[in-house]
């Protein structure tokens, strides 16, 4: 499957993804302003967590965190809780969610900056 996200790095967590992104060879970028400014990004996975999978067909939903050589770090935001769950079951009051999905690197066929492909299979 592939996932459009596009980067929304705390800016005090960007460094790791801008030497990434620099190493690899995807973009030539410095600054967390220019990992931003790549704007939306295409990640070819082998296998789709199913969180993912849903989440990703919602506008705004899935943005990359963080990008390493270890893998992918999405952040997931408006994750609904309760869908399909009985009110009777629900132990938190809250109907959505925000949080982190790891997707490690073994597990990303490609990813494409319009124009830049990386692949890990390469050894790139």
């Amino acid at each position: 499957m592939t996932l459009r996200a596009r980067f929304s790095p705390n800016s005090e967590d960007a460094a790791p993804s801008i030497e990434w992104l620099s190493k690899s060879g995807v973009a030539a970028v410095s600054s967390w302003q220019e990992v931003h400014d790549l704007g939306v990004v295409e990640i070819q996975l082998r296998e789709t967590p199913p969180v993912l999978a849903y989440l990703s067909q919602l506008e705004d939903t899935v943005s990359i965190s963080r990008i390493t050589s270890e893998g992918i770090v999405f952040y997931l935001t408006d994750v609904p809780l309760w869908h399909g769950v009985p009110e009777s079951r629900r132990k938190v009051t809250s109907e959505r969610t925000d949080g982190f999905l790891f997707v490690p690197m073994s597990n990303v066929v490609c990813i494409n900056a319009f124009g830049s492909v990386y692949g890990p299979h390469t050894g790139a």
